[in-house]
């Protein structure tokens, strides 16, 4: 049987972020960018280096993507990078 060593898990994240704000949020969603880059890049973990923390720190966390309207007001959405493995967050307005 295999056994494990025991591994703190609290601060290491699953996968990769990124944020989409729709057309109503862009300015919040830059808002919220600026902070996220600024507070990960300040924050220290002394598995910073580590695989598991790839894609912590980025330029950017806004994903570029694109939601045409048709003629009829429905909407598509168009994202124009892969996401594979990442936390998205949508950031809409009500």
């Amino acid at each position: 049987m295999l056994h494990r060593k025991e591994r703190i898990l609290d601060n290491i994240p699953a996968g990769s972020l990124g944020i989409i704000p729709l057309d109503g949020c862009k300015e919040m969603g830059k808002r919220v960018d600026e902070y996220l880059v600024s507070w990960r890049t300040k924050e220290d973990h002394d598995f910073k280096n580590s695989v598991v923390f790839n894609g912590y720190e980025k330029d950017t966390y806004l994903i570029d993507a694109k939601i045409p309207r048709f003629g009829s007001g429905e909407a598509k959405g168009i994202i124009e990078e892969s996401v594979r493995g990442m936390y998205l967050y949508l950031m809409v307005d009500v």
